[in-house]
């Protein structure tokens, strides 16, 4: 991890997707962003930062393995410009995903996104991605939700 981007990072308490940092752990994330002075967590239940937002760290598919994920059942992906991410499962029951969008929707959920890449070109661990809202699924089988990215920076002190 740069130091002197973490640094910039913390001084404007602002990460965007132009900040060229990787975290290697989810918990690098969670001790370097989501913590007060006193090093105490901000997050509330889980990875909730509040009603409205939710710490989010999808395990990305390489392109030439995507298909192969999507067989074996599940598969997290990004569009080529990065602002949908579709979230593939074969393995949840219609009904709950259907329920779990609604629930998305109706709470206006957005999810702050650290996406894990496995590629050594990128830096392999968790790059910031933006901020996702779930958008709907692409066919009537539910079986891949679509989400959005509505923003490319998070203020750290919201």
């Amino acid at each position: 991890m740069d130091v002197n981007v973490l640094q910039a990072i913390l001084a404007k308490k602002e990460i965007t997707t132009k900040d060229k940092i990787v975290f290697k752990l989810i918990n690098s994330v969670l001790t370097t962003l989501f913590i007060d002075e006193n090093r105490q967590s901000l997050l509330q239940v889980g990875y909730k930062i509040n009603e409205q937002e939710y710490l989010w760290f999808p395990n990305l598919s390489l392109d030439n393995k995507k298909e192969q994920n999507i067989n074996d059942g599940y598969a997290n992906y990004l569009s080529s410009d990065g602002n949908f991410l579709y979230q593939f499962t074969a393995t949840t029951a219609i009904d709950k995903r259907k329920s779990q969008g609604e629930k998305y929707l109706q709470n206006k959920i957005h999810f702050v996104t650290f996406g894990k890449i496995n590629d050594k070109k990128k830096g392999i661990g968790y790059h910031f991605l933006g901020i996702f809202i779930f958008v709907g699924f692409t066919d009537e089988d539910c079986q891949t939700m679509i989400y959005q990215k509505i923003r490319d920076n998070y203020q750290l002190d919201s």
